[in-house]
């Protein structure tokens, strides 16, 4: 099987089994464009590559994603993410500000404070408080920095947000003294107390083995071991590669001229900018095996991720599609050829 890319994009042709267990042919196209400020986003001349395996934020430790693989056979909506930082404005130090992305119509906001944490009250009686936020000029947008975490002293942990902070079983005034609180938080649902106990914030990949996403993949049990195997089990549904936070899933994906703004992401502040408009057109031309007629199927791209990268200037846009085969061979596929369309 051969790839004739004709575009200045990485392209990539997988064979996968589907649910049922029919052989399919997914086609990848990975574009990375250069942030033009009020204009319209450029093809980059560097083009990063197809990923094949997950990248975590901290290679050592490991922790939260950074990058997931780009080689998932569907997504059944569009994941909008953003790997960078929350900036001060104009790099004047602050105690807490927000910081959000809008595109198209869908629209995220958080709420991004300095280091602080819960103290005892000024009584026996009284509530924990806030300690006045430390001032930043910058803050990693990372969900070790969201709600969330392990209470070492339970063993129990946010299901949501393993790698977080400010999670605990139990929560007493005794065992939160001195614990942080999230820098990250959803700007409409700030914490107020400290019994609260929110959903994680943040425009990151969440862990395959974090909730909700790990309940997609099904049940794996006695009955599909004598049943299913190897083929997924009977609940398995397709969003587990859905690796945006939900709120940032687009259905019905992306067009790719969307207009995008940015705020307190990058350090001028405020950017917009519109996606190019370019869509890849994939063709698989088949062969019946030992020389016989030849023809072609097509398959159509979906837009299914955006990745915004502020800091570099730069982003990439992920299309994929898919074409049925005869087996996970591929045999009958003498070439998959991609070329882009153009506004």
């Amino acid at each position: 099987m051969k790839i004739g890319n004709e575009t200045p994009f990485e392209a990539e042709a997988l064979p996968f089994l589907d649910p049922e267990g029919k052989a399919v042919l997914t086609v990848i196209v990975k574009g990375t464009f250069t942030i033009v400020p009020e204009g319209v986003a450029a093809v980059a001349e560097a083009q990063i590559p197809i990923l094949f395996g997950d990248e975590p934020t901290d290679p050592e430790k490991g922790g939260s994603p950074k990058f997931e693989a780009d080689t998932a056979p569907f997504k059944p909506r569009a994941d909008i993410l953003l790997v960078g930082k929350a900036h001060a404005p104009g790099g004047t130090p602050v105690r807490w500000l927000d910081a959000g992305l809008r595109v198209g119509t869908l629209q995220k906001v958080v709420r991004v404070s300095g280091d602080r944490a819960w103290i005892s009250g000024a009584g026996k009686l009284s509530a924990p408080v806030s300690t006045e936020p430390e001032p930043f000029t910058e803050m990693s947008l990372v969900y070790e920095k969201a709600f969330g975490g392990i209470d070492t002293e339970s063993g129990g942990f946010c299901a949501e947000n393993p790698v977080g902070c400010g999670f605990y079983t139990r929560k007493s005034p005794r065992n939160i003294d001195g614990a942080p609180l999230p820098n990250i938080e959803d700007a409409s649902r700030p914490i107020r107390s400290w019994t609260d106990h929110p959903g994680p914030a943040g425009f990151g990949c969440l862990g395959k083995g974090w909730a909700p996403r790990v309940g997609y993949l099904g049940t794996y049990d006695e009955l599909w071991k004598s049943e299913r195997s190897p083929l997924p089990p009977n609940d398995f549904r397709y969003d587990f590669y859905n690796a945006a936070p939900p709120a940032l899933q687009v259905e019905g994906y992306l067009r790719g001229d969307e207009e995008i703004l940015l705020l307190n992401l990058e350090k001028s502040g405020k950017v917009r900018f519109r996606l190019p408009g370019i869509a890849p057109v994939a063709t698989v031309e088949k062969t019946e095996r030992w020389s016989g007629p030849s023809w072609s199927e097509p398959a159509p791209m979906r837009l299914d991720t955006l990745c915004l990268l502020p800091d570099e200037g730069r982003l990439f846009l992920v299309w994929r599609g898919r074409c049925p085969l005869t087996d996970l061979s591929a045999l009958e596929v003498e070439t998959v050829r991609i070329v882009a369309s153009t506004p």
